[in-house]
C-alpha cells in the first residue's frame, strides 16, 4: 500500500511542474496535495540531492530535526519529497541561540556549511519549539548550490571551529563545554556510528566515519 508521501509524490508528477517556487538556487517548489504540502527538490544535478537526501536521513537518525523526506524516480532523475512545515517560523538568533547550541556537533561533523542559511532560512522553529533544519544541500560532499567540496569534506572536522568564526552573531558564543554536551546529546560515537548504515553513498560513509573519530578525539 504507498505511502501518504508516495500519494503526494504521485498527485505532484500529475501536475506536471506546477506549485510554487520557493527560491534559491536550486529550485525548490512548494506543492499543494490531498495528502497535505510538500516540497520537491531536484537540487543541481542528481549527485547532488542524493547527497542531500543522505545527509538528511543521517541527521534524522541522530535525532537532530530535519523534515520527513522520500526519494522518487522522475524520468531517470532522483527527486526528494519533504514535509512541509506546516506553523514554522524562521529562525530568530535572540531566541532559538540555545537550540543552534545543543545541536551544534550533528552539523559540524556532517560538513552543514549552511547550517542557519544566508538569511538565517535554513532553519525553522516548530511550534513545539525545537528546529527543523528544512535545507541541508550544504552538508556532506557538496556546496550548497552542488558544487563538490573536494578535499575540504575531509577526515578532519574543521567546523568546530570554522562555523563559530563565520557565524559570530549566531554561533560565536559555543564553548568547548557546549561541544562535549551536544556531543553527548546525540549519542556520542557509539550513536553517530550507528547511523553511518542510513548513508547510502561508501565514500560519505568512510569519511564520516573518521569524521566521527577526529570529533571523539576533540571532546575526550
Amino acid at each position: 500500500m504507498p505511502s501518504p508521501m508516495d500519494e503526494a509524490f504521485e498527485h505532484i508528477r500529475s501536475q506536471q511542474g506546477q506549485g510554487r517556487n520557493l527560491g534559491g538556487s536550486t529550485g525548490a517548489r512548494l506543492h499543494d496535495t490531498p495528502q497535505g504540502r510538500f516540497v520537491e527538490k531536484r537540487g543541481n544535478h542528481p549527485q547532488h540531492i542524493l547527497n542531500e537526501f543522505d545527509m538528511n536521513q543521517y541527521l534524522n537518525a541522530l535525532g537532530v530535526g530535519v523534515p520527513e523526506a522520500t526519494m522518487h524516480d522522475t524520468g531517470g532523475k532522483p527527486t526528494m519529497l519533504t514535509q512541509y512545515e506546516e506553523g514554522a517560523v524562521p529562525y530568530n538568533p535572540e531566541r532559538d541561540s540555545q537550540q543552534v547550541t545543543q545541536d551544534f556537533v550533528p552539523h559540524a561533523l556532517t560538513a552543514n556549511w549552511d547550517m542557519l542559511g544566508m538569511d538565517n532560512d535554513n532553519a525553522l522553529r516548530r511550534p513545539d519549539g525545537s528546529l527543523s533544519y528544512v535545507d541541508v544541500g550544504g552538508a556532506g560532499k557538496y556546496r550548497a548550490q552542488g558544487a563538490p567540496k573536494g578535499q575540504a569534506f575531509g577526515s578532519s572536522v574543521g567546523e568546530l571551529d570554522t562555523l563559530r568564526q563565520k557565524n559570530p552573531r549566531e554561533m560565536g558564543h559555543i564553548s568547548e563545554q557546549d561541544i562535549g554536551q551536544s556531543y553527548d546529546r546525540y549519542g556520542g560515537e557509539s550513536a553517530m556510528n550507528d547511523a553511518l548504515r542510513y548513508l547510502q553513498d561508501q565514500q560519505t560513509q568512510d569519511i564520516m566515519q573518521q569524521r566521527i573519530q577526529d570529533v571523539a578525539r576533540r571532546v575526550a
